[in-house]
């Protein structure tokens, strides 16, 4: 997927800052909660209507949840609970962000977007969710058009070049409409997705044990000579 390439060219960009986090003993929960924080920031920016600066913040935010993981992958210092505080806030990351959205479009009457936004919040949420049910039902599930890395390059670029266009009204409302339908629609891809692999296992199970064995009863007595 082009962008697990761009993440992953992007994190050779930053090794260099990495390294110098890792001589300094930072933790890597550092970063993830400095993840949050900024994406508060982002969200009391959108709120106000401020998208160029609220983006790039976001942008900035989500850097950080792209350092603490090589932080803990190149310290060995990832935990299980380092790993759920990391998926916690980055729930929380996303909500505050989309209320803050919601907030502005109700405050400038735009009300019908301000509920979409909800919509997109829902979506978010949920394809994050499935992905983490399924991968405790022992699925690899990783498919779909909207997953996090996408709904923030896709959100910061509208948030960008709305300002720039003169129009960041318009844009970031239409990005709003995009990853409500695009999110659902993601979330609905993983499900039959899962479903169907579900249906796989449970397929090869059921020919497993219909396979005939040997019983004691069935082989035939060697003579003892």
């Amino acid at each position: 997927m082009f962008f697990s390439h761009l993440k992953r060219g992007f994190q050779v960009f930053i090794d260099p800052l990495v390294r110098h986090f890792i001589r300094r003993g930072y933790h890597p929960d550092t970063f993830t909660i400095l993840g949050f924080f900024f994406n508060c920031i982002a969200a009391v920016l959108y709120g106000m209507g401020l998208f160029f600066e609220g983006g790039l913040v976001m942008l900035f935010g989500s850097i950080t949840d792209i350092i603490d993981g090589q932080v803990a992958r190149k310290t060995g210092r990832g935990s299980s609970g380092g790993a759920l505080l990391d998926s916690c806030l980055d729930r929380y990351s996303e909500a505050v962000v989309f209320i803050g959205l919601t907030v502005y479009y109700a405050r400038i009457g735009w009300v019908v977007t301000s509920a979409v936004a909800g919509v997109a919040l829902t979506g978010s949420l949920l394809v994050s969710y499935v992905r983490a049910r399924a991968e405790g039902l022992g699925y690899e599930c990783k498919v779909g058009l909207m997953q996090r890395p996408e709904r923030i390059i896709f959100l910061t670029a509208c948030s960008v070049f709305g300002v720039f266009l003169g129009t960041p009204n318009e844009h970031v409302a239409a990005a709003i409409w995009v990853m409500a339908v695009l999110t659902n629609l993601t979330t609905f891809e993983r499900i039959v997705h899962i479903r169907r692999l579900s249906r796989r296992r449970e397929a090869a199970r059921s020919m497993a044990s219909s396979v005939p064995t040997d019983s004691p009863d069935d082989t035939t007595p060697v003579a003892v000579r």
